[in-house]
C-alpha cells in the first residue's frame, strides 16, 4: 500500500495492507480491501468494464494476496496502484455503472427460483422425445418377481468380482 500511488509496496513509507486500501489496474479494475484478519484478506475486485459493473468477493491467505495483486511489484509484472492515504473512488464505480440496490453475498442468491429450475435442467440434459422412445415397451412385474431379477443380477456381480480378485491374486505370485 503506498502513501505515494506507486505499484508495490514500500517499507520507508509505512505502507501497511489494512482495511479500506485499494488499488487501480491499468485496465480500469479496482481491488478494496475489506478485511485483513489472522493472516487473511477479505477483498472485492470491481470490473468497471461490465455493464452493469460485476462486483467479485474473494479471500485468500496475506501472503497469496501479495504475490498476486502485486504488493511487491519487484516480484510480479501484473502492477497494481495501490491507495492507502486517499478514499475508495465510488464515484467512479457509481459511474461505470454501478447499481444502487440489495448486494447479494453471493451470486447464486441473486437467480430467480425459476431460473435455479431452468439451469438445473439445462446441466440434466433436454427432456425425453417420445418419438425417440417408441421402441420402449412398458414392462409390468410382481415385487417379488423384480427381487428375485435384482437378486440374481446382484449375485452375478459378486461371483464375478470374485473371480476377477482372485485372478489377480493369482497373478501376482
Amino acid at each position: 500500500m503506498s502513501t505515494n500511488d506507486v505499484p508495490g509496496a514500500n517499507v520507508a513509507n509505512s505502507d501497511t495492507l489494512a482495511i479500506g486500501c485499494w488499488a487501480e489496474h491499468k485496465d480500469g479494475s479496482l481491488i478494496l480491501v475489506e478485511g485483513v484478519e489472522s493472516d487473511r484478506v477479505i477483498y472485492s475486485v470491481f470490473d468497471l468494464s461490465q455493464n452493469p459493473v460485476m462486483e467479485y468477493r474473494d479471500a485468500m491467505t496475506k501472503k497469496d494476496f501479495e504475490e498476486k495483486y502485486s504488493y511487491d511489484s519487484k516480484k510480479n509484472n501484473d502492477k497494481w496502484t495501490w491507495h492507502d492515504k486517499t478514499p475508495f473512488p465510488w464515484n467512479l464505480v457509481i459511474k461505470s455503472g454501478g447499481k444502487d440496490g440489495l448486494r447479494y453475498a453471493c451470486a447464486d442468491d441473486q437467480i430467480s427460483a425459476a431460473q435455479k429450475i431452468a439451469n438445473s435442467r439445462a446441466m440434466n440434459g433436454s427432456p425425453l422425445d417420445p418419438d425417440n422412445n417408441k421402441h420402449l415397451v412398458p414392462v409390468t412385474m410382481s415385487k417379488s418377481d423384480a427381487k428375485d431379477i435384482s437378486k440374481n443380477k446382484i449375485l452375478k456381480a459378486l461371483k464375478s468380482l470374485t473371480k476377477h480378485i482372485k485372478k489377480s491374486i493369482v497373478a501376482k505370485k
